[in-house]
């Protein structure tokens, strides 16, 4: 029997502060997807396959007869392209491929030129970009600093970007000239260069969004990245046609046809079918069937997902620190953990992934029933009902059911609740949830607790606040850890969040694929370097 291959990453403890000092090297608008059924071609990209024997870019491969179309079975679909609405795994696996933002985020923490070739830190507020001149988007508009500043200044109207871009100023950012642009800040932001990555600082084409208006352009994105969105069948699929006119090096395999596979048992049997090449979000209990699978094989690693229980910090039924305490002695977390995910994951002894800058373990907080019972009386609680909301997936319903078993053991009654998070914030106030995080920057690790993001965890506490802001203006190495340690006790003895388990990345795979390279986030495969000779 074929062994899953298990990577092992070095992370760096502590984000590279020391990159924003440096240069680098050479190298609200709503936009949901349209009715089911409905299919949209972007604007710049052929609607027809490319295929390989009829184009000349990424020759070397073409030469060795590669496969004209990979075909990946995700998740979920993406319910936007819109370049500051990259809120989301499933969003940015496909605005990786079609965009670029100014610099490129690695696992260690180190950063690298994208569409900026270079910077300089000014000063605590402000940072120079270089700007490549060779660039032009899908469509053949050339990319200059107006597209840059553009692209930012509508994260600031953007009701999911607002919170991630409240430390950005676009009144005094400025474009040089064509390729030089300042980005000022309203107070020094230590992970400036991780936002510049992507997710909510995509790029754009200014032009081209005037032109065609906001909601059409989410569903017909034109960007400068490898792959240009051709096709996009709601419900169904999205196809990807290597961009022609792409800076770097041309991706290896011409189209790239992207499955929205809901169910993970579906995804393997798209794999055991020979349907799909590669799959997301494979369970942990699930890497051994695929190891089964002829001509494939399962690769795992440490991941930055992690699932937490949240508590409404506005809600009175949760304003007495004992009650929260007594829900958390209620719960066997690493039962909880284990049973949840058949054994494959592990039981969080720390507030976040351990793979995060200064991850501190706090231990696995104490099951203890009966003290659980004596601070519920203690506080004169009596008869605790509250919702649990969960989202749509067998996995969140398994875990729901042992939390409201072991809470009813001390008397809480849950009323569990499953529906998409959208239609769950229309309904007004939160009481309890369970939600997975995925971020990988500290602070947007931690930015669930700020006031400004809001959501299930309804944040209202100065303290933490006062905290979480002062981490973001910190660039000293040594001030950091310290700061992050006392966020870390206060989170953990605060008890409005209580994380339980982490998971790894999985992801099933033909033994034939070439050029993947394991990473943490799904968002940041290097698709455009896959391939399958044939």
């Amino acid at each position: 029997m074929k062994k899953t291959r298990i990577v092992s990453l070095f992370l760096a403890s502590a984000m590279v502060i020391s990159t924003l000092a440096g240069c680098g090297g050479g190298s609200s608008p709503t936009a949901a997807a349209s009715a089911a059924g409905e299919t949209t071609a972007a604007g710049g990209a052929a609607a027809a396959e490319t295929t390989a024997a009829g184009n000349s870019a990424g020759s070397s491969t073409e030469a060795k007869s590669i496969k004209d179309t990979l075909t990946l079975a995700a998740q979920t679909e993406p319910d936007t392209m819109d370049p500051c609405r990259g809120n989301g795994v499933s969003n940015n696996i496909i605005m990786n491929q079609v965009y670029d933002g100014l610099v490129r985020y690695n696992e260690d923490g180190t950063v690298e030129p994208r569409l900026a070739t270079e910077w300089e830190q000014i000063d605590d507020t402000h940072i120079r970009f270089k700007l490549r001149e060779d660039v032009v988007f899908s469509n053949g508009s050339p990319f200059t600093a107006e597209d840059v500043l553009y692209s930012l200044a509508r994260t600031k109207n953007d009701s999911t970007a607002i919170s991630t871009m409240s430390w950005y100023d676009p009144d005094t950012s400025v474009a040089e000239d064509d390729y030089t642009v300042v980005i000022s800040m309203y107070q020094p932001y230590a992970p400036a260069l991780y936002v510049l990555a992507g997710g909510r600082t995509w790029i754009g084409d200014k032009e081209t969004m005037e032109e065609m208006g906001e909601e059409n352009y989410a569903r017909n994105p034109v960007g400068t990245g490898a792959y240009a969105l051709s096709e996009w069948v709601s419900g169904s699929s999205m196809l990807l046609t290597r961009n022609e006119k792409y800076w770097g090096e041309p991706a290896k395999t011409p189209n790239v046809r992207i499955n929205f596979i809901a169910e993970e048992a579906n995804r393997i049997i798209a794999l055991e079918t020979g349907e799909a090449d590669l799959a997301y979000y494979i369970d942990g209990a699930d890497a051994a069937r695929v190891d089964e699978i002829d001509g494939y094989h399962a690769e795992r690693g440490p991941s930055f997902s992690y699932y937490l229980i949240c508590l409404a910090m506005d809600n009175e039924k949760f304003a007495d620190k004992r009650v929260r305490h007594a829900l958390a002695y209620a719960i066997d977390f690493k039962n909880l953990t284990d049973a949840s995910f058949d054994g494959e994951a592990t039981t969080l002894d720390g507030v976040y992934p351990n793979i995060a800058e200064g991850f501190k373990s706090e231990g696995i907080w104490e099951y203890n029933p009966e003290k659980a019972k004596e601070l519920l009386a203690e506080a004169g609680v009596s008869n605790l009902s509250f919702e649990l909301h969960i989202l749509p997936g067998t996995v969140y319903q398994r875990m729901a059911e042992i939390i409201q078993s072991y809470w009813a053991a001390i008397g809480v009654t849950v009323n569990i609740e499953q529906s998409a998070l959208a239609t769950r914030e229309a309904q007004g106030p939160w009481e309890a949830s369970i939600r997975v995080a995925t971020a990988d920057e500290i602070s947007n690790i931690l930015i669930i607790y700020e006031k400004a993001f809001g959501s299930r965890l309804a944040p209202n506490d100065e303290h933490l606040e006062e905290m979480l802001q002062q981490l973001k203006q910190l660039y000293d190495t040594n001030e950091r850890a310290a700061l992050l340690e006392e966020i870390q006790d206060y989170l953990y003895d605060l008890k409005f969040s209580m994380p339980f388990a982490e998971t790894d990345s999985v992801f099933g795979m033909r033994d034939t694929l070439q050029g993947f390279e394991f990473n943490a986030q799904y968002n940041r495969s290097n698709i455009a370097e896959w391939y399958i000779e044939e």
